[in-house]
């Protein structure tokens, strides 16, 4: 049956994927193809791996059959699986697109990138007469990180030493004498891309005789010696010669000192018990100005927006007695404390959320009083919407947490001078939480300003703020590795070398709050076009995939490194184009002799020189 399966998936695959011939004409659904290439998931016209190792495979082929008879030429083929944007393309689904190819005849089946290696080792073992080209990677069993050498795959991996001391000697004779590395202990290509990044400056210096700074910093390191929490601070100004008028919310939130035509959110407080929200009730407070004069979006809904007119109001929230009982939603704390109760009718819905975690922790699920089906959305996230009824009656959640796979950031949310009463907000989050903050009320002759932050160092943390200008607004959690890099920035380092490793984008990311002053050097991209990277370390897999089809040798592996081209910069300026070619001739033929350094080992051992300073950063 698993057989039957699969040909049918296979079949269904066969009229949708997408695909592209080199030298073949006349093809159908039915032809049989040599040599077929599975991307992972990208198109091959994206500009990066699936780009060029498709030229590989195409560039071998149309050589190939210049020189074959008649008969036995070659034809190639791809097949580019769906993958959401986001995602990674699943063993399976990379298993099923190889026993396509097979069915289809392929001798020879390419995988570009380390995303195929589990798929790689399956394969093979199951069609032990189809050769396997695995680009950037090694064979490997499911959950098991070591490494198989099979006799009908053939690995191709790139020398990452070389390319990192490219991009730390070009850095340098271009000028910049403060660099920067953003690592990871974690990554088995990263701490050579850094030792390689490291003696390639020093190399640069003292050719040049320049004396060179440069922070070095593994992210994900135990010993990394830098806090990553940060302060969101609600600021407020004297109100002095503006005009402004005060809205006073009763039984809800959203009172303070607005200036005209600002929009502020209104929520009522929850209904006390046997209560329900009925309306809102508006008042002016000014002199001469009518009730109607107050501007809400909604006098029937809980939750509102008002526009500040020119006029001081009390906004008050009625309740009435509810048309039949009312249950308690309550909400724990992890300890088993309550932390906010609400009071629903039957055949109503009511959202709530869990309370921050500690630091290191992250939210899991809900364990709810009354198991039954359908009183919550979801019961594994931590905002969602519960439903009440007569069955149900009272209910309580109580959030269930565990350690965090992500970093967890503190933060905390201060009141400034001017304010009266505590900011809400503050907690420990993940990169991508989407957390409510609330300024404290201002003080008699003080306005709120807007939202300020700052790291330990008084570094602006950039926030995502959805409005820094609101009382009432929201934060972004951005990915706070990025705080590395900014720091960097921060100290006077003007060039980063992202040093391949899977947060390598913040790195990028961080210069946009500098402009074109701060740049960034990217490693493992084929080719990029924008304008903030002083250059790009290219692994090259379309000449590494060409060479390996040439000369296929099962269980072996290809490097590319200088003495085949299979590793260079992106972009050179002319101005220095000799030395860097100088360089380049005498890493290719061993002049230049590297040294590596193991994942998470002290990079500081391959230093030989008074010319380079690395600031290395670690506790102590």
């Amino acid at each position: 049956m698993k057989k039957l399966i699969s040909a049918l998936v296979a079949a269904a695959i066969v009229l949708t994927c997408v695909f592209a011939f080199a030298g073949c004409s006349g093809a159908s659904v039915d032809e049989t193809y040599d040599i077929v290439m599975i991307t992972d998931g990208g198109a091959v016209n994206d500009d990066a791996y699936n780009q060029s190792a498709w030229s590989g495979v195409t560039s071998y082929v149309e050589e190939y059959n210049q020189s074959a008879a008649e008969g036995e030429q070659l034809s190639c083929r791809y097949y580019q699986p769906h993958v959401a944007e986001g995602e990674t393309l699943e063993t399976q689904q990379a298993l099923e697109y190889i026993e396509l190819a097979v069915s289809k005849g392929a001798g020879t089946v390419v995988l570009p990138t380390s995303v195929f290696e589990n798929a790689a080792y399956e394969a093979a073992m199951q069609y032990p007469d189809v050769r396997f080209l695995l680009v950037d990677g090694t064979p490997k069993a499911s959950g098991s990180d070591t490494d198989a050498y099979m006799q009908n795959v053939m690995t191709v991996s790139f020398n990452t030493l070389q390319s990192g001391f490219l991009a730390g000697y070009y850095a340098v004779i271009a000028g910049n004498t403060d660099l920067g590395y953003f690592g990871s202990v974690n990554s088995e290509s990263s701490s050579s891309y850094g030792a390689g990044y490291v003696q390639g400056a020093q190399y640069a210096a003292a050719q040049l005789g320049i004396p060179v700074r440069l922070d070095y910093a593994d992210y994900d390191s135990p010993i990394l010696d830098y806090n990553y929490d940060f302060t969101i601070k609600a600021n407020y100004k004297p109100i002095g010669s503006t005009q402004v008028f005060i809205v006073n919310v009763e039984n809800g939130t959203g009172s303070g000192t607005y200036t005209h035509g600002q929009n502020v959110t209104v929520t009522a407080d929850p209904a006390p018990q046997g209560k329900v929200f009925d309306h809102w009730e508006c008042k002016s407070d000014t002199e001469g100005v009518k009730d109607s004069k107050v501007n809400i979006s909604d006098d029937d809904e809980p939750s509102m927006n008002l526009l500040v007119e020119e006029c001081d109001c009390t906004i008050t929230a009625v309740y009435v007695d509810a048309p039949s009982t009312t249950y308690a939603v309550t909400v724990n704390d992890a300890s088993g404390a309550a932390y906010s109760t609400q009071y629903v009718i039957a055949g109503e819905s009511v959202n709530v959320v869990a309370p921050s975690p500690e630091r290191g922790m992250v939210f899991d699920h809900w364990q709810i009083s009354d198991e039954g089906e359908g009183i919550i959305d979801d019961v594994n996230a931590k905002d969602t919407w519960v439903h009440v009824s007569d069955e149900t009656q009272d209910i309580t959640l109580t959030p269930v947490y565990a350690e965090s796979e992500s970093p967890t950031f503190t933060v905390s949310v201060v009141t400034g001078e001017g304010g009266s009463g505590e900011s809400t907000g503050s907690g420990s989050f993940v990169t991508g939480d989407v957390v409510p903050i609330v300024a404290a009320v201002p003080q008699e002759g003080y306005i709120f300003s807007h939202w300020s932050s700052a790291d330990e160092d008084g570094y602006g943390a950039d926030v995502a703020m959805e409005n820094e200008y609101f009382p009432s607004t929201t934060y972004t959690m951005v990915n706070r590795y990025q705080a590395v890099a900014e720091r960097m920035y921060d100290e006077g380092v003007s060039v980063i070398y992202a040093g391949g490793n899977p947060e390598c984008n913040v790195v990028s990311d961080a210069t946009w709050s500098y402009s074109y002053q701060k740049l960034a050097i990217g490693a493992e991209n084929w080719q990029t076009s924008w304008d903030n990277y002083l250059t790009t370390t290219v692994k090259d897999y379309g000449s590494a995939v060409k060479a390996a089809l040439s000369d296929f040798r099962g269980g072996y592996n290809y490097t590319g490194d200088c003495s085949n081209s299979g590793v260079y910069l992106s972009a050179v300026d002319e101005d220095f184009k000799a030395q860097y070619d100088e360089v380049y001739s005498s890493l290719a033929s061993g002049k230049i002799a590297l040294i590596d350094v193991a994942p998470g080992a002290d990079v500081r051992q391959v230093v030989n020189s008074n010319v380079l300073t690395l600031d290395y950063w670690i506790a102590g």
